[in-house]
């Protein structure tokens, strides 16, 4: 076999192991979750599945969330864009069998649901719900998390608390390598237990003596450092007087002998 022959042969190869090894397109999910969902109030979001049949040409999409109150309206659609069908399922868990041969191709997954309570307040890390979960399941089979989104459920009350915290923090970190905040710092604590435990009043309250002790702490620095500074300056002054007097006495004294 020639040269011209084995290099022909293994570019095949190559091309034969990148195929093999390239992922088949999997079944994707467009929409997001808020960042945020304020307790109690209505969220409405569309997520749209495409390429469902990629893995599988019959599974059962199971949808779960944390929302209460819930409502999915599931529709369905083909090739052309024309809709295949549309169902509505209610609850916090529940499923819908899809088939490669109705011709689907597209699945548009409209949910509705109220933000929940919150049992148990935490600043860092921030508490975290499922807003929506994908799971990609078949019979008797396998069972993949396509997709799972969360979000930080808030009140008004949490957020202004949350909001004093952070602005609190973001002083001290500027002015704590040229101040001492260690008074700050224990205050920005005491804020953040006040927060965890849902006292959101008194958060504020000691995240604002935070932020003001730090700014106090920061001042006070500075004011330091500008009296340093004079006084380093009066000493240079004190300094150079002292050796023009020395010269006018060394000179005065050299003019007498003379």
């Amino acid at each position: 076999m020639n040269s011209s022959r084995c290099s022909e042969l293994a570019v095949a190869l190559v091309v034969l192991v990148l195929v093999a090894t390239v992922p088949a397109a999997a079944v994707s999910i467009s929409g997001d979750a808020p960042s945020k969902t304020k307790v109690g109030e209505k969220q409405r979001t569309t997520f749209t599945l495409t390429e469902p049949f990629s893995d599988y040409e019959e599974w059962t999409l199971k949808l779960q969330t944390e929302l209460t109150d819930v409502t999915w309206r599931i529709t369905t659609y083909d090739n052309a864009d024309n809709q295949v069908s549309e169902k509505t399922l209610t609850g916090q868990s529940v499923e819908y069998h899809l088939q490669a041969k109705s011709g689907v191709t597209r699945v548009e997954v409209r949910l509705v649901g109220t933000a929940p309570g919150v049992n148990n307040w935490s600043y860092d890390p921030a508490q975290q719900f499922t807003y929506a979960k994908f799971v990609q399941a078949q019979q008797g089979g396998s069972s993949d998390t396509v997709k799972r989104l969360t979000t930080r459920p808030y009140t008004t009350e949490s957020q202004n608390a949350r909001t004093a915290i952070t602005s609190a923090k973001r002083t001290i970190d500027d002015v704590e390598d040229a101040a001492d905040v260690s008074g700050a710092k224990s205050d920005l604590q005491d804020a953040i237990e006040f927060y965890n435990s849902g006292n959101f009043q008194q958060a504020i309250q000691n995240a604002n003596q935070a932020e003001e002790a730090a700014k106090a702490a920061a001042s006070s620095a500075q004011q330091m450092d500008t009296l340093l500074m004079v006084g380093a300056g009066i000493v240079v002054l004190l300094v150079v007087l002292g050796g023009v007097y020395w010269y006018l006495q060394q000179r005065e004294t050299y003019d007498k002998l003379g």
